[in-house]
């Protein structure tokens, strides 16, 4: 069975984003991804409500996003609004290391509550961390306490982040105003 998918315009404002989602969901999936993404405590009534259909299709729909790993709700943490630094450390390995090795050192990080992304990326460097303090002096102690004198690590560069305007489509972008 063919499902009909609206125009990009109709639903989503990026065609691009209209051909990597037709994939794995469709208008109301996109559709209750989009109202949990503004709001995840949204009750299945009150979902189905805006993204027009029954309750109970709309909890199956929700359900089975979240049973396939497509849609996970979560609390994103605004980390400029609570005044908090924030980083992205670009790691690259020694060349002598074994896979063991990095895993155990990957681990490391998948521990650490201060860390709130570890990603293997291409490119330059091997892996990407993201990881968040209260100064940008407890920042870079806490990162030299796992990388320096670190067998894994050849290089790294820590990257402060000075502004986010946009995380998770959320716009934080607000021309030095604040929304309040």
């Amino acid at each position: 069975m063919d499902i009909e998918m609206p125009e990009p315009k109709e639903w989503i404002e990026d065609p691009q984003v209209v051909e990597l989602l037709e994939e794995t969901m469709d208008h109301k999936d996109y559709l209750i991804f989009r109202e949990l993404n503004e709001d995840g405590r949204l009750s299945d009534t009150e979902l189905a409500e805006r993204v027009g259909l029954s309750r109970t299709a709309a909890r199956r729909r929700r359900k089975n996003l979240q049973d396939d790993g497509i849609l996970e709700i979560f609390a994103l943490l605004v980390f400029k609004k609570a005044d908090y630094t924030y980083a992205e450390v670009h790691i690259s390995y020694s060349t002598d290391v074994s896979q063991r090795q990095i895993e155990e050192f990957i681990k490391g990080f998948l521990n650490d509550g201060l860390v709130y992304e570890v990603a293997e990326v291409v490119g330059e460097h091997d892996l990407m961390i993201r990881v968040w303090e209260s100064s940008l002096n407890e920042l870079n102690a806490h990162v030299r306490e796992y990388l320096q004198n670190n067998d894994v690590v050849d290089s790294y560069t820590l990257v402060p982040i000075t502004n986010s305007y946009k995380m998770f489509h959320r716009d934080f972008y607000s021309n030095g105003v604040d929304d309040e």
